[in-house]
């Protein structure tokens, strides 16, 4: 990934299927990677990521076919979601606060065309929205900010309400 890289420890792979498995994430001119730690293979067998290889648990994002990043607030502190150009999503979560600074730092030098962008949850604690669809996610939104994601893989036996309901 070239001579110039910045890394992040203790970043979990949370791209569907949904594993536990903990690694680091470089950032170089060639993209992101991500690699697992040692011992945390185990959990990556039998999965199917795109981009991910075994025996080593490495994911290889390629520059060219990286689309959007965006940074948020997750469960485990803050996350960086990569879309492709291909629309497979991937989730890195893990960050620190203190991250930000040195990953937009980094997307700017390095993955050149590309911002970090900041996407704002919404927090009012419903669980109901307005369903917003990209590439294989449907978000819902709540005063037009993203409540929750759910992969359109798990979504099924859907219905349109109707003024009676």
């Amino acid at each position: 990934m070239g001579d110039a890289k910045v890394r992040f420890s203790d970043i979990y792979l949370a791209t569907e299927p949904y594993i536990r498995s903990v690694g680091q994430v470089l950032i170089g001119a060639a993209g992101i990677g991500w690699k697992a730690a040692e011992g945390e293979t185990e959990a990556l067998e039998g999965v199917t990521i795109p981009g991910l290889t075994m025996p080593a648990g490495m994911l290889a994002l390629q520059r060219d076919d990286l689309r959007r990043l965006q940074w948020q607030r997750v469960a485990r502190g803050y996350g960086l979601r990569v879309f492709m150009k291909n629309g497979t999503l991937h989730k890195l979560d893990g960050f620190t606060a203190d991250d930000y600074e040195n990953l937009r730092d980094a997307v700017t030098r390095l993955l050149r065309g590309l911002t970090l962008e900041t996407r704002d949850i919404s927090t009012k604690g419903w669980n109901w929205g307005k369903p917003d669809f990209e590439s294989t996610t449907m978000t819902f939104r709540v005063d037009n900010r993203p409540m929750f994601d759910l992969p359109m893989s798990h979504v099924s036996n859907t219905n349109l309400a109707n003024k009676n309901e």
